[in-house]
């Protein structure tokens, strides 16, 4: 019964984050919250949920699919210490390197409930960014796909 009261929480916080649309609080980012947030006006935010319970930790959703110039927001739902990681050794030479000529490649620790690191996907390399949370000796892992810029559609000429 140990992971009895694990379903609950992992049901709630699936509700709470469909129902909080892409930025989290209630509805799509408008350009301004893009643009507060360094991203342009046509970008979307992506949400994972941070999480756990007891030893466990959650990241919610594990898998995101992004455009270059999308932004991943890592925000944290309880009160314990999160940290955020992309796994270096699994990621391909292209996205290491933005990673970390960006600064983007480890978060800093998120010590309080709504505490957030945002990753920001302008000219990102298309790939895969594996990631890995920790809180309290517990470690979840997750992927964010980036896939190649869109092409505009020349049959609308």
């Amino acid at each position: 019964m140990r992971g009895a009261g694990l379903l609950p929480f992992l049901w709630v916080l699936a509700l709470t984050a469909g129902c909080q649309g892409a930025t989290g609080n209630g509805g799509p980012a408008n350009g301004e919250e893009l643009e507060a947030l360094g991203l342009s006006s046509g970008a979307e935010l992506h949400l994972v949920t941070l999480g756990g319970r007891g030893s466990e930790e959650h990241a919610v959703p594990t898998r995101i699919e992004a455009d270059p110039g999308d932004g991943v927001e890592f925000r944290t739902v309880d009160h314990r210490v999160h940290t955020v990681s992309f796994i270096a050794d699994s990621l391909s030479p292209a996205v290491l390197s933005f990673l970390e000529s960006t600064g983007q490649l480890a978060s800093p620790p998120l010590v309080t409930r709504g505490s957030r690191f945002i990753v920001r996907l302008q000219n990102a390399p298309s790939g895969r960014y594996f990631f890995l949370t920790e809180g309290h000796g517990g470690t979840a892992t997750g992927l964010v796909e980036v896939g190649p810029p869109s092409q505009p559609d020349s049959t609308q000429s």
